[in-house]
């Protein structure tokens, strides 16, 4: 049977960017049947994440991996949680030319991609940002229930999903 990895994207340093590194807290702490990278006291952000893409790669090539970051979006889709299957591209909000990382993404949108992307993940509401990463968790828990009930996750064409909690 597969493993299930989560590779948890984001810097604490930045209150809209902290999903990532909360959502590994909360998973580590309940304890999930998972490999979890990124957290708070070891983030992976912009810098370190193609080192950690390698490593992933590396050690668990016939693994799950599920890649959890922040995103910013549309002004209607602010709280919304999207799923992506064949992961995602780190630091798309700023257009870095990241490679695509992971089988599935979970990408909590935190603002609007309109604006002035910075300020947006700097002025977040610390209680928004709780009730997402709750949301997050949960729905990676479920994701993680989904796969071993079934032996494995099927792969299928980049597809996008959106879920509003």
């Amino acid at each position: 049977m597969k493993n299930l990895v989560f590779l948890c994207i984001g810097t604490t340093k930045i209150i809209g960017d902290s999903i990532g590194p909360k959502v590994g807290d909360k998973l580590k702490n309940q304890g999930v049947n998972a490999y979890v990278y990124g957290n708070s006291q070891r983030q992976v952000t912009a810098i370190n994440v193609d080192d950690y893409a390698k490593m992933i790669k590396a050690r668990h090539k016939d693994d799950i991996v599920i890649v959890i970051d922040s995103a910013l979006g549309k002004l209607k889709d602010i709280g919304a949680i999207k799923v992506t299957q064949n992961g995602i591209k780190p630091g798309g909000a700023f257009d870095k030319n990241k490679e695509r990382i992971g089988d599935i993404g979970i990408l909590a949108v935190v603002g609007d991609a309109d604006g002035n992307r910075m300020q947006e993940l700097k002025d977040r509401d610390e209680n928004f940002i709780s009730h997402l990463v709750d949301k997050v968790a949960e729905f990676a828990k479920g994701l993680l229930f989904k796969a071993v009930s079934l032996g494995a996750v099927q792969g299928a064409e980049t597809q996008e999903q959106v879920f509003v909690y």
